[in-house]
């Protein structure tokens, strides 16, 4: 089980979070409100491992609990469609 989130990078379409030496990786798009790029929407059911295995719902959910616990000192940005 993951411990920890590192590091976040987006791009355009995808997320990858680094978990030490493993990476997790999701779609999603950019959320814009008034004109203006305020967040991104991560679709669950694409999250998978860097080697293409799908998490598990109890692993989406501890990675959005990972991700509660980063933001803290890290601005938040994810909408979960958990």
């Amino acid at each position: 089980m993951i411990d920890a989130i590192m590091k976040i990078h987006t791009t355009s379409s995808s997320v990858t979070f680094e978990c030490g030496d493993i990476a997790i990786i999701g779609n999603g798009e950019f959320r814009a409100s008034s004109g203006k790029v305020d967040g991104f929407i991560l679709y669950a059911d694409t999250l998978h491992y860097e080697n293409g295995a799908k998490l598990s719902q109890n692993e989406q959910k501890n990675l959005k609990y990972l991700y509660q616990h980063f933001i803290l000192n890290h601005e938040d940005f994810i909408d979960w469609d958990i």
